[in-house]
């Protein structure tokens, strides 16, 4: 039912208006996870514990290679990286299975490329009304669920039917096949076809006519990548084709679960069976559920192709009806529910066939009922656009409309005016189970078309791509953190039924291309732990945690000139604050009590920001005046958004250094106001712990190591929302303090646009401290995919040059090595043997591997410093992309994994390498800094304006040289 938006009175859900409908039906029940029962220890039957033999013998000669070999001598026709220099030795050695499966490919078997091009038309062509132009519709974006459709109906046609399953394709401009397709004799070939949908039996009476070209693209390399992996250093480096070969054949990896209609992809290699029973979804709460699936990557190592397969938990919206999906959500605030549902795909059965039969149409929800005002100029004059059309503004007082409220005048029925829910009453004979709820526009703008959420029920597949929750990430954390041993039976057992790689899958053996049904063995090494040092003592830790008991921080600050900020309901007692001035004392930050014993006091509003922003400065500015360097801040609840408030204007605003604590948790005693004495040292400039003269060359007091990192936006941000990038750098050979620099940067540029600055301030407060410049930078740089490596030694390197160059002038410049850390990976490892395996089931802390599934001649290493407290250990992998130290692997590795113990906030090692962890945890404080203007309800379509921005770069002078951060 469509007609022309009219301007109704104010309205509502159900309950006169009120907003969510207050009752309804109650979510089914979804049930709880059923783990999969089994040991710790993944041990299949009949399957060898060992590494392959031939593949570490090839490791090995091209180890001894690569050290014979200079940089002059390589080809660099293609990007080369850094040889491996050779083989950890340090440790001790164990076995490990991994989440990778090693792959057959016939080369007799040619694999044919072509890419494609779309263009798009109506079979009658449609004019604008205004210009008389031919309006084309849209070419269906790659991997979209219309181009999906579209390729669908192509390999409907002969040419493709006669390959049967050997035809796969990326949803975007390339197929594969595995014979070659009749061309015409420019190596190209159109096919047409007519558009429909999937759950349509006849095209529109309109249709959309889709025409692809199809350009011979060759043959996949397939041969010389094998040829390639079992090349040596010494051998021409230049074959260009490895990645095309390694695309061809993730594609047809994927052609199963694609064509598979049960199967749902999210995201690039993540495949889901969509739930239809409670050992595969669990019910997140706020109207989504989590959902089981896999991810799949093909892989190059030395001397093989492996897959890689990993488990993987997503959060989907439920297939219910749209307004028990709206009563699920919860909330009464109805732009959180529009958000929630925008762009929703939903299919409605309330029209019939011309034979009576059920018709099902599917459609896109654009938002609920909403009021578009007239723009006024300053005379009061209607405000109109270059076509002179009226300018609208959405009217956020107003509340969406129901279906008693939406009236229209319908041409069908002589232009009797009627409500939404007189109309489905007339037409349909449908008589509406809630007419209160807020109505959905299944159109445009310009030509809504209004149905009853009661009507439209959610297409299955559909993931969900906004923030989660507090309470919904928590429990999606619960769900994803199955244990090693699960996970690793999972992978063996389950993947194949999603993705479909083992047995006589048709699909793959149409290609020549197989996959074992075993895990991979690889070698590792467990490092041995570091001796942490305070002030008093030295311990080596087990298990990669000790505690604090007895100990004085190595270099402890003075707590001075601090003070405690209770805000809103929070309440706190003498007791309370006499045991963290205990605290202070004990770890040796002195005895000094607060400025103003009884502390300061702010009111918080219910919800309303700028209320908080006026009380909380306030207050703050009174500290200020009064010389208040350091406050403890007691929060009355969690909330994210008076967090984001009290950083900003203490980071920002006033440059007085604040530590956050729940009211609640001050009952916890010594153990916790040991933590936040943690913080306090830091922020103050102290060395929480040391590693005395176990840092190899960094203990000689001459190199600078530096994290970097970028964070970008939150899907559903408002457009051009800016990525923010941070650099830290340790300041001496104690390497316990990290201060940094930030700064927001263009929207979700991964490389720093202003990273020759921030290197200038980093090494500018090195020369402060230590009245020189060092000698070598080791950088450790974080969230770099391996597309990036080069334009990170384009760019990146080059302003890193440009700031030594104008911070050194003429003196010697220093050597650098790039260290990329990456933590979004998919690479697991699984102890074959419970002596080597912590009482989870995961590998013991401290093990590093650098064998078996590391790339084919780089540099690499994956390693496990921590021990997890949950779920199935994940390793960081790093990657050196420059290496002018000449670091030997050994030397690499123990650096790394010793700096893993220096991380100050905690009492334990952490998962990866502390430079780069700091640097992201300072990204994350900059979005604080913009919450507060981030999160304001903005017209429809605001983009993000940097001159009304609160923040751009940077914090207060007073914190610049701190850890403020932390």
């Amino acid at each position: 039912m469509s007609g022309r938006h009219p301007r109704g009175p104010r309205g509502g859900g159900r309950g006169d208006g009120r907003g969510a409908p207050s009752g309804g039906p109650p979510p089914p029940k979804l049930g709880d996870d059923e783990h999969t029962p089994g040991p710790k220890i993944f041990s299949p039957s009949g399957e060898a514990n060992t590494p392959d033999a031939a593949v570490e013998a090839k490791e090995d000669r091209v180890v001894e290679e690569n050290k014979g070999l200079s940089l002059s001598a390589l080809s660099l026709a293609d990007f080369q990286l850094p040889l491996r220099p050779g083989h950890g030795r340090k440790g001790t050695p164990v076995h490990l299975r991994t989440n990778y499966f090693q792959m057959t490919i016939d080369t007799g078997k040619k694999l044919f490329k072509y890419t494609l091009t779309m263009t798009a038309k109506h079979k009658e062509a449609k004019k604008d009304p205004k210009t008389g132009n031919v309006k084309a519709p849209p070419v269906p974006p790659e991997r979209s669920r219309k181009r999906r459709q579209a390729l669908a109906l192509l390999f409907q046609h002969p040419a493709f039917r006669g390959i049967g399953h050997g035809v796969a394709t990326d949803y975007g401009s390339i197929i594969i096949t595995s014979k070659e397709l009749p061309l015409d004799k420019d190596r190209t070939k159109e096919y047409v076809v007519v558009y429909r949908e999937v759950e349509d039996r006849e095209p529109a009476s309109n249709p959309i006519i889709y025409t692809f070209k199809l350009s011979y693209g060759g043959l996949v390399p397939t041969t010389e990548l094998l040829r390639y992996l079992a090349s040596n250093p010494t051998d021409p480096s230049d074959f260009m084709g490895k990645d095309d070969a390694i695309q061809a054949l993730n594609i047809i990896v994927a052609r199963a679960p694609n064509v598979n209609s049960a199967v749902f992809q999210s995201g690039k290699n993540k495949f889901f069976h969509y739930p239809t029973n409670t050992t595969t979804y669990v019910d997140l709460g706020g109207g989504l559920i989590a959902v089981r699936g896999y991810y799949s990557s093909v892989r190059m190592s030395t001397l093989r192709v492996l897959l890689n397969v990993n488990t993987q938990t997503s959060p989907f919206y439920p297939a219910i009806r749209v307004d028990n999906l709206i009563w699920r959500h919860g909330t009464a605030d109805w732009p959180a529910a529009e958000s929630f549902v925008h762009l929703l795909r939903v299919k409605t059965k309330y029209m019939k066939h011309s034979d009576g039969s059920e018709a099902v149409n599917v459609k896109t929800i654009l938002g609920f009922s909403q009021q578009w005002d007239d723009v006024l100029d300053n005379s009061g004059k209607v405000m109109t656009d270059d076509k002179g059309k009226a300018v609208k503004h959405r009217n956020f007082t107003v509340k969406p409309r129901n279906a008693r409220e939406v009236s229209f005048a319908c041409r069908e029925f002589g232009n009797k005016t009627f409500t939404v829910e007189e109309y489905f009453r007339e037409k349909y004979n449908i008589i509406l189970q809630a007419p209160g709820a807020w109505l959905l526009n299944c159109g445009t703008r310009e030509t809504p078309v209004w149905i009853p959420p009661e009507l439209c029920e959610v297409m299955p597949g559909q993931a969900f791509r906004g923030k989660l929750s507090d309470d919904q990430t928590s429990q999606m954390h619960k769900v994803a953190a199955r244990g090693p041993g699960e996970n690793a039976r999972r992978i063996a057992n389950g993947a194949h039924r999603v993705i479909g790689f083992r047995g006589n899958n048709p699909s793959l053996a149409a290609f020549g291309v197989g996959v074992d049904s075993k895990m991979t063995v690889i070698k590792g090494r467990i490092l041995p732990a570091p001796s942490v040092t305070y002030k008093n003592t030295s311990i080596v830790p087990t298990g990669a945690s000790w505690n604090l008991l007895g100990k004085k921080f190595a270099k402890p600050a003075q707590a001075s000139k601090w003070s405690f900020l209770r805000l809103g309901r929070a309440r706190s007692t003498s007791t309370h604050i006499d045991a963290f001035k205990q605290a202070l004392q004990q770890y040796g930050l002195g005895s000094e009590g607060p400025l103003n014993p009884r502390g300061f006091e702010a009111p918080l509003s219910d919800n309303n920001d700028d209320a908080d922003y006026a009380s909380i400065g306030k207050v703050f500015d009174i500290m200020s005046k009064a010389g208040v360097e350091m406050v403890l801040v007691i929060l009355p609840k969690s909330s994210a958004a008076t967090y984001a408030l009290v950083k900003y204007l203490a980071d920002v605003k006033f440059g007085i250094h604040t530590v956050c604590v729940l009211a609640q948790n001050l009952e916890k005693g010594a153990q916790y106001w040991a933590n936040v004495a943690l913080k306090f040292n830091l922020k103050r400039g102290g060395v929480n712990q040391l590693l005395t003269k176990q840092l190899d060359f960094l203990n000689e007091g001459n190199t600078m190591v530096v994290g970097i990192d970028v964070s970008h936006p939150a899907p559903k941000s408002m457009e051009g929302y800016p990525s923010i990038a941070a650099v830290v750098a340790s300041i001496d050979s104690d390497y316990g303090q990290w201060p940094g620099s930030i700064r927001c940067q263009a929207s979700r540029q991964e490389m720093v646009s202003t990273l020759e600055i921030m290197m200038q301030e980093r090494l500018n407060l090195w020369i402060a401290k230590n009245k020189r410049g060092p000698d070598k930078i080791l950088i450790y740089r974080d969230g770099v995919s391996e597309g990036q490596y080069k334009v990170v030694l384009e760019d990146e390197l080059k302003q890193i040059r440009e700031a030594c160059s104008k911070v050194y002038g003429r003196r010697p410049q220093p050597r650098i090595t790039i260290v990329v850390v990456g933590k979004r990976h998919h690479t697991r490892f699984y102890p074959t043997d419970a002596r080597t395996a912590d009482n989870k089931g995961n590998p013991l802390n401290g093990t590093v591997v650098d064998r078996g599934v590391t790339m084919e001649k780089g540099f690499d290493f994956f390693l496990q410093a921590h021990t997890a407290l949950q779920g199935t250990a994940k390793p960081s992998h790093y990657v050196v992309i420059l290496d002018e130290m000449k670091l030997g692997a050994d030397e690499l590795q123990t650096i790394t994994h010793h700096l893993c113990y220096a991380y100050g906030k905690a009492t334990k090692a952490v998962s990866v390498c502390p430079p780069a962890y700091y640097a992201d945890i300072l990204c994350e404080r900059g979005r604080c800094y913009l919450a507060r203007y981030a999160n304001r309800r903005w017209p429809a379509g605001k983009v993000f304006d940097w001159n009304e921005a609160p923040w751009t770069r940077n914090v207060h002078g007073n914190l610049m040289e701190s850890m403020f951060y932390i």
